[in-house]
């Protein structure tokens, strides 16, 4: 009995200093793996400038260890992506999240719950919206708000294009001479019709993102101001 009681307390005091030595291990472990890309990125770019991991880590508000291992991944693959296997397997394949990120380009006015009742039945597995969103992001589209652009007719188009070819032979002295205006609204009424967009950061001013519509007398502010080359108007 007491051989057995001793073997049992030596197997404890085993699994005690063992627990000891991985408790901070597992606590690096899940900083590193917590790291998003743009920390990650972060940290190379400080440490790349010259700086410690120690001052890094300060910085960043993570351990030494942390910023030790980022730096290590980064010299050994010249990546501070995450490796294979160091974060939850993805419910969708690489195949599902293409098709995820075409149905958003097709329909770009479509919300991520839209976009999920449309992909759901093509899926291996049910996804969530937020999950949806998140693929999206990983496809570099992001939700923007529609620019508001006022209908042109052909009319307008050529006295724009005829505007543009007679100053285009224009001076610096004579571009001196231009003032510019431009008045901003500030809608005071309960629904200003908000629409988002998933689209491509630089694509704002593709028609296909924009909204034309007439504008119509509603409660509002109007705040109005003008720039020229070396003066400013008050906003009035």
């Amino acid at each position: 009995m007491k051989q057995v009681t001793k073997a049992c307390l030596s197997v404890l005091n085993r699994l005690e200093r063992k627990a000891k030595v991985d408790t901070p291990l597992r606590s690096f472990r899940r900083q590193y793996e917590h790291l998003s890309q743009f920390e990650r990125g972060k940290i190379i770019g400080m440490m790349e400038a010259g700086w410690s991991a120690r001052r890094v880590a300060r910085q960043s508000g993570r351990s030494d260890c942390v910023m030790r291992r980022c730096w290590d991944q980064w010299i050994r693959e010249m990546s501070f992506t995450r490796r294979p296997g160091s974060k939850r397997p993805q419910q969708t394949s690489r195949r599902e999240d293409h098709h995820i990120v075409r149905s958003a380009c097709v329909q770009p006015n479509a919300s991520s719950v839209a976009i999920q009742a449309q992909v759901a039945p093509s899926l291996g597995a049910p996804v969530s919206s937020r999950n949806i969103r998140r693929r999206l992001v990983e496809g570099h589209l992001g939700s923007w708000r529609l620019l508001r652009v006022l209908p042109l007719t052909p009319s307008h188009r050529r006295l724009r294009l005829e505007l543009c070819r007679v100053r285009g032979t224009w001076t610096a002295a004579d571009r001196n001479q231009i003032e510019f205006s431009d008045e901003s609204r500030f809608n005071l009424s309960s629904d200003d019709n908000r629409v988002r967009v998933w689209r491509h950061r630089g694509e704002r001013l593709n028609l296909a993102f924009a909204l034309q519509q007439h504008t119509s007398p509603t409660a509002g502010v109007m705040v109005w101001g003008a720039i020229a080359y070396n003066m400013r108007s008050p906003l009035v």
